[in-house]
């Protein structure tokens, strides 16, 4: 592949339009139902994108283009590249259904009109291939752009054909942009460098004033024009995550910022993607709503933009679960065969399908084990076989936590043959920390050869969600989130921040936050576990430092519910859960769903959402920050009795103990009301179970309880 004669790569040049052409007038793409238009314009000064909703400019004119590093088959020195004419227009609409059992909802449906607009320079051109070398001819070099219109929102994407032009091609950046109205407020999320576990809490303000030196992750919920967009990407394969950079001029504008490959003898700096055509770019997707709760049934789109599965791989061993763990409570300081015998033990009688062993299992005896060099074999006195033995038959499977830079040094291949042949079912990698094209390439190897070995994977430490547990369904799930592992550390993860979450990283897709403390204390008396003299890697250190959690237990339960993860990872330890108030809350509690409907809420403030399970029971789970009163009406019931097993605020007990819940348990029928009286930093979770149950109820909630 040649893409470059020289390392210098200061300069960049966009790709534009030539007005000339009769096909480059402005053209759009509606989407089915007719609401949303997507328009596409072009002229000397190069080409835009603009988003409309029933008339109405949310998106203003935004500049469209990639830059290429100097030295690349597609520079031309230090020249602009503007005139490129359009060589075809192609029209597509499609309206089909994708199934999961690993996600919100059962069946996906994916429908949209397309647009693709072919780019071709408008005449050939010379091109310096190096430094004072002599010019040579070139043929017209080809871009298409392609952008998608569904009711849900669009996404557009760029596609470089294979042409006889060039052979391959080094980007630098994207040239992207989101214009927005002056007035236009975001729910943001912001990093100092683009290397980053993308945990940070979202805020609210001005987009006009969202820092120009930061980099800022996904999703952005823009607020303008009397509607709520979701700005992310769907699809990363192949290409370098992207983050926002806000336009630093005062205006509502965020440009695209491409990661960047890290320093080797094999790239060029300042160098975001290598690649050779035919390739596409992840697709830039705005979801479009009334609010924020609008959106939330309306983020399939994100999933649907990926591949489907490749076929020639099986990924019947994929089932979702919740899953004990030993690391959280108290930084897995008493890791060890016996106390990991115990918490199999209660998965098992908790109806968990899981167990995850986190750090420390492999390696030095009671030594390092983060980064490469270190033997992947348990430690001394980790008796992993017996453990694997046990579980299995226990009906538990175990997932092993792993450093990335240790896969990588064994070997990705190595290493999932050596945890298919102990039996895990799945590992747990972790410190990814970026989200380069090497990264991101790495990543899918991973799935790969874990698919290979019926293995799933959970990534840590990692990038956002973009959609791909549809290509991939044994990556189950993924960090990037303001979890509860920070209520070790700091008062981050705080109820407020929680608020956020559903409408912000739960947008994207599946998230391991790792919910469901019993250990829950209210923020204004909430300590850090190492602000306590907690002494992390200290096995003497026991119980009097156990971690905890800022809500109410109910709060703490009703989050297990709403957070999206088809591995659910429970939090605390056995003594804590085993005969507390509100525990048979989580006996076989359900990780996928068959359907979910958002009710109510407010970015920030409150949500309440109510699921379908594949058993058939029906959950409704509420969270808020400020106490309020929850009314629910039951007509999503089927007919006859149902049993409602609630575990709610005690509006008289839980204002002075974060602990105190009222567990009920009554009869209800469709057509009823029934209320729930949330405390501050509170929550409800209530199980509907239909009494004499057939399977007559079975897509209850999409069929209004017929």
């Amino acid at each position: 592949m040649k893409i470059m004669s020289f390392a210098v790569v200061a300069l960049s040049v966009s790709l534009g339009l030539c007005a000339a052409d009769a096909l480059a007038a402005a053209l759009s793409v509606a989407s089915p139902d007719g609401r949303l238009s997507l328009g596409f314009e072009t002229d000397a000064q190069g080409m835009r994108w603009s988003l409309a909703r029933d008339g109405r400019e949310l998106v203003k004119p935004s500049s469209l283009g990639v830059a290429f590093a100097v030295g690349s088959p597609l520079e031309k020195g230090a020249e602009r590249l503007a005139e490129m004419r359009v060589r075809n227009v192609r029209r597509a609409s499609s309206d089909t259904t994708w199934t999961t059992q690993l996600s919100r909802r059962e069946t996906v449906r994916d429908r949209f009109n397309e647009l693709a607009v072919e780019l071709e320079e408008a005449e050939a051109r010379a091109v310096r291939v190096g430094l004072g070398q002599t010019e040579v001819e070139r043929l017209p070099r080809r871009l298409t752009l392609v952008f998608r219109a569904y009711d849900e929102g669009v996404a557009f994407r760029y596609a470089f054909p294979e042409q006889a032009a060039f052979d391959g091609f080094a980007l630098t950046d994207e040239l992207s942009e989101w214009r927005f109205a002056a007035d236009a407020q975001a729910w943001t999320t912001a990093y100092a460098t683009e290397r980053d576990q993308q945990e940070e809490p979202y805020t609210r303000g001005p987009l006009a004033a969202v820092d120009p030196k930061k980099y800022v992750g996904m999703p952005v919920l823009v607020e303008t024009g009397g509607a709520t967009l979701a700005l992310c990407e769907a699809a990363l394969s192949g290409w370098a995550g992207m983050n926002f950079r806000a336009a630093g001029d005062g205006a509502a504008t965020l440009r695209a910022a491409l990661a960047k490959l890290p320093p080797s003898p094999a790239s060029m700096p300042g160098v975001a993607v290598i690649a050779t055509p035919p390739a596409q770019s992840p697709w830039r997707v705005a979801l479009v709503g009334d609010d924020e709760t609008d959106l939330l049934g309306k983020n399939d789109l994100i999933a649907s933009l990926n591949p489907p599965p490749d076929p020639s791989l099986d990924f019947s061993f994929v089932r979702p679960g919740a899953s004990s763990w030993d690391w959280w409570a108290e930084s897995n300081n008493s890791l060890s065969t016996e106390r990991t015998l115990a918490l199999v033990d209660f998965a098992a009688e908790m109806g968990w399908p899981y167990h995850t062993v986190d750090g420390g299992w492999y390696g030095f005896a009671r030594g390092p084990n983060h980064g490469p060099n270190v033997p992947l074999r348990p430690r001394r006195g980790f008796d992993l076989a017996r453990i694997i033995a046990h579980a299995k038959a226990k009906g538990v499977g175990i997932w092993l936590w792993i450093h990335w830079m240790e896969i990588e040094s064994v070997g990705i291949e190595e290493t999932f043959a050596r945890l298919a042949d102990w039996g895990a079912v799945g590992v747990k990698t972790d410190f990814l920390e970026r989200q380069d094209q090497e990264m991101v390439d790495w990543c899918e190897r991973v799935c790969r050869a874990a698919a290979k070995r019926r293995i799933m994977v959970n990534f840590h430490g990692s990038f956002k969600s973009t959609g791909g547990e549809r290509t991939w369904p044994n990556m189950v799930t993924r960090e990037a989130v303001c979890g509860n592992e920070m209520n070790i550390f700091r008062k981050k993860t705080t109820p407020e921040v929680c608020a956020a979450l559903p409408f912000t990283r739960f947008l994207l897709g599946p998230a391991d936050f790792t919910p469901g403390s019993f250990a829950n204390v209210y923020s204004r008396d909430f300590v850090p576990q190492v602000a306590k003299g907690h002494r992390y890697g200290d096995e003497t250190d026991r119980c009097p430092h156990w971690a905890e959690e800022m809500g109410t237990r109910a709060h703490a339960l009703a989050q297990c519910v709403q957070f999206d993860s088809p591995l659910m990872t429970l939090c605390d330890a056995p003594e804590r859960y085993r005969g507390a108030d509100g525990v048979e809350a989580l006996r076989g509690l359900p990780a996928a769903w068959r359907d979910t409907r958002p009710v109510e809420g407010k970015c920030g403030e409150y949500y309440a959402v109510l699921r379908e399970a594949f058993d058939g029971r029906l959950y409704y789970a509420a969270t808020t920050v400020r106490r309020r009163e929850l009314a629910l009406a039951l007509d999503f019931l089927g007919e006859g009795e149902w049993t409602m097993d609630a575990y709610a605020d005690d509006p008289v007990r839980t204002p002075a103990d974060a602990k105190a819940i009222a567990c009920t348990s009554r009869t209800v029928r469709r057509g009823e009301t029934v209320r729930f009286a949330l405390c501050d930093e509170g929550g409800a979770l209530a199980v509907f179970t239909r009494r004499r149950w057939t399977p007559r109820i079975k897509y209850v909630l999409r069929q209004g309880g017929k």
